[in-house]
């Protein structure tokens, strides 16, 4: 996973690089730092519950002063605990999330950095298509070391996968629908800052390890082990083999919130008049 992170993140500063040659006018380079969460079996509805870090880099190529495109590389960890929400099931994950994303930002006002009038901020819609690539851990006290320590969950098949011709393994590679909104203010003739919010709705329900229910204990601790039979049913009360475990008719969603900082690539050029003048002055120039 780390090396594909690495590959998609030389490939993005490739694209930046001949991009800007090409159209640097239009090119910005930028920065995003700030919080990740999810929402799913174990987090439901808790927004920005047990939010941790994130960060990513991205490049945007402006259409127009309304639209662009943006491509992207974000880093995120995720993670819910039902101790927090007093779920007896006692069951918890990680996930650190390497999302690659392509997304079509539609500005209210017309915006560019370096306006030096009424085209300085703007509210923005964004929408697009990702590629999430992650990797479930939950933890456990191990007595043997007395440490506690996360563990890979999808190796564990800890709903039977592969036992059952019903429960398929899932994928550490997942498709994603991101959108969300934000806001842009040009502080200089080459630097934006502003702030913004995206969702991930994904294609699986297994971003937690948890969606379908309870298989046979005894089974997975023949077949895959003491830590598959743990972390699938970790409760003081063991539930019977059928019992509901997640909700399978819903998928798993992430979050990225946070702050950007955004640089103009390319030489200066002068304003167009139409930006930085008044409407006075304009028809001053055209009919005198």
């Amino acid at each position: 996973m780390k090396r594909l992170f690495v590959t998609g993140l030389m490939t993005l500063c490739l694209w930046m690089m001949t991009s800007a040659v090409a159209v640097a006018q239009r090119s910005e380079i930028g920065v995003l730092a700030g919080g990740a969460f999810y929402l799913g079996d174990i987090n439901p509805k808790g927004l920005f519950s047990q939010t941790r870090w994130a960060g990513g880099l991205y490049y945007r190529y402006n259409i127009d002063t309304r639209w662009a495109f943006r491509l992207g590389v974000t880093y995120g960890r995720i993670q819910a605990d039902d101790k927090h929400f007093g779920n007896p099931r006692n069951l918890n994950f990680r996930n650190d999330l390497f999302d690659v994303g392509a997304t079509i930002e539609v500005n209210f006002l017309n915006f560019f950095i370096g306006s030096e009038r009424q085209y300085k901020f703007t509210p923005y819609l964004t929408a697009g298509v990702a590629v999430c690539f992650h990797n479930p851990k939950g933890y456990y006290f191990n007595p043997a070391n007395d440490r506690t320590e996360w563990v890979a969950l999808q190796p564990l098949h800890t709903e039977g996968q592969g036992l059952s011709e019903d429960v398929k393994n899932y994928s550490l590679t997942q498709f994603a629908i991101p959108f969300g909104i934000g806001f842009r203010y040009s502080i200089s003739p080459r630097v934006a800052i502003g702030v913004e919010w995206t969702m991930r709705l994904t294609f699986s329900d297994y971003i937690d390890d948890v969606g379908g229910v309870y298989y046979d204990q005894n089974r997975l601790f023949t077949e895959y082990g003491p830590l598959s039979a743990y972390f699938g049913d970790p409760a003081e009360e063991k539930h019977a083999a059928g019992a509901q475990r997640g909700d399978k008719n819903t998928f798993d969603w992430y979050s990225f919130a946070g702050v950007t900082v955004s640089i103009k690539l390319g030489r200066e050029r002068n304003e167009c008049p139409a930006y930085s003048t008044s409407a006075i002055d304009r028809y001053k120039r055209k009919n005198l």
